[in-house]
């Protein structure tokens, strides 16, 4: 009798563990992907550094290996991101050294030798980035990744073949040149180090799949934005949602909570279909908060609200990928298949 109940108590726990080994597998990520047999490693190439010796020793000669070496970037560097020019101007060692004494070069340049000394971190999350983005697009060339500074003016460029790095734009929120320059607090919080790879697969995102809709609303940006933050949360599935969202916790709290009232929000006062721009934008845009929902609410809260769509029309259409997802402008159907409605 005794060996009965535990033959009994045996076939229980192993029947429990059987269901729990299946839940557990229903219940995997299917955004976490294997990517250990993709053999690739990105490093940030320090343009900035190569650029800043050119007044040292012979000029003309750095000017043309710099040139060789950088191709495209250099003129679009020299032409559209500092505006100096040609290198074939004859001035151009004139302005070049202009650039180069300017304050906020200078103090920039400075702030890039404390910060960014070692680069292991961000070359770490590129290349974890950049395998996610080869294990779904296999044919993808992997671009060359630069390091500029450039006077405060940008963050992420890209082009073919390139993508640069502004890395004035990324000291902390912390940095007093950002106070000196009264960037506001809401903007210095993503203006971190740590931002770097999320800035740069968004741009990526939004390069390869342009916002065009047949019709210019709230509920078509805000599901535009969902799509491009569903890209992040496939690209870099291990990352913080609160740092690919650029939210503090307590912000990204708050968007769970309210997320109902939120949503109740925006149908009651008729807004999802508005077309007004600014209004399109106090949604969708950064600010210091998301003023329809409330001085405590985070900033940009409706892109949330359209991952959260996104979210949910991938939960119930599984045969759709993420090539598909992304390729798809239909907004209001994605809405209407989604099934989205938070409790």
């Amino acid at each position: 009798m005794k060996k009965r109940i535990v033959y009994i108590i045996i076939g229980i726990l192993l029947i429990a563990g059987v269901i729990f080994f299946l839940s557990s597998v229903l219940k995997k990520d299917p955004l976490i992907v294997d990517i250990s047999d993709i053999n690739l490693k990105v490093e940030v190439e320090r343009f900035d550094k190569e650029f800043e010796n050119i007044l040292y020793g012979d000029s003309y000669k750095k000017i043309q290996d710099i040139t060789m070496e950088y191709q495209d970037f250099f003129d679009i560097y020299n032409k559209h991101i500092i505006g100096i020019g040609s290198v074939n101007n004859a001035s151009y060692l004139v302005y070049l050294n202009t650039f180069f004494n300017d304050y906020s070069v200078v103090e920039a340049s400075k702030e890039v030798d404390k910060v960014f000394s070692d680069m292991r971190s961000i070359n770490e999350d590129l290349t974890y980035s950049f395998r996610h983005i080869k294990y779904y697009y296999p044919e993808f060339e992997v671009p060359r990744i630069v390091s500029f500074i450039a006077g405060f003016n940008q963050s992420i460029v890209t082009m073919d073949g390139f993508i640069g790095i502004g890395l004035d734009k990324y000291f902390g929120e912390e940095c007093s040149l950002y106070e000196m320059l009264d960037i506001p607090q809401y903007t210095r919080f993503e203006m971190t180090p740590e931002q770097i790879t999320v800035d740069l697969v968004t741009a990526l995102a939004k390069d390869r799949y342009t916002y065009e809709p047949e019709s210019e609303n709230l509920l078509n940006a805000m599901i535009y934005n969902g799509k491009i933050l569903y890209f992040l949360d496939a690209i870099m599935p291990e990352f913080k949602e609160a740092r690919k969202n650029k939210y503090t916790q307590d912000q990204l709290d708050f968007c769970y909570y309210y997320e109902k009232e939120m949503w109740t929000n925006l149908i009651e006062n008729k807004l999802l279909f508005s077309s007004d721009y600014f209004t399109i934008r106090k949604f969708t845009e950064n600010a210091p908060y998301t003023t329809q929902f409330g001085i405590n609410s985070p900033p940009r809260a409706a892109n949330w609200l359209g991952l959260q769509i996104v979210r949910s029309y991938m939960k119930h259409n599984n045969g759709v990928s993420l090539l598909d997802l992304m390729e798809d402008n239909n907004y209001q159907r994605i809405l209407n298949l989604s099934q989205y409605s938070p409790k």
